[in-house]
């Protein structure tokens, strides 16, 4: 895995980021990684407030959209029928107490992942996963989508966020 150096002016901007900027670079690594291979990603939806700040620890929070957007997308290019009308969609929701992050895909449901390969495979199940969510104090749901597809939602709390950035 490469390694990256941010700038000075990275670093500066890094302390305004915002979850929809967050989710932006996320994807543009995604799509520059389907590039280098040469295959398309599903149509990417991001519904993300501008105003939505990042909860907590932006690493972490980093590798849980990776991990997310990766399943997603593994999940919807499954078969080339899918592959012309897959669909991936980010959306948040900002409470007073916490932040809820969804990423829904237009892939097979639970049941079908489950059965082929363990729901969410290799990358969301890896050791640092739970470690990564307790970090964030972050709770995990998994729902099947009434129009197909699974919805990962992330829900981190934001009285813990501000007590970890202090």
């Amino acid at each position: 895995m490469r390694q990256i150096i941010p700038t000075p002016a990275a670093l500066r901007s890094a302390e305004h980021a915002t979850l929809k900027s967050l989710v932006g670079a996320v994807i543009d690594d995604l799509q520059r990684q389907a590039a280098d291979r040469g295959r398309p990603l599903p149509q990417l939806s991001v519904d993300v407030a501008d105003d939505h700040r990042l909860p907590a620890d932006v690493a972490a929070l980093r590798t849980l959209l990776e991990r997310g957007l990766t399943e997603a997308v593994r999940a919807t290019a499954a078969s080339a029928t899918m592959a012309r009308t897959a669909e991936v969609v980010v959306t948040s929701i900002q409470y007073p107490d916490r932040l809820e992050l969804e990423i829904a895909d237009s892939g097979p449901s639970r049941a079908e992942r489950h059965a082929a390969d363990g729901l969410f495979g290799g990358s969301f199940a890896a050791t640092g996963t739970q470690q990564l969510l307790d970090r964030l104090a972050a709770a995990v749901r998994l729902d099947d989508c009434p129009e197909g597809g699974v919805a990962l939602t992330f829900s981190i709390p934001l009285a813990a966020a501000r007590r970890a950035a202090a």
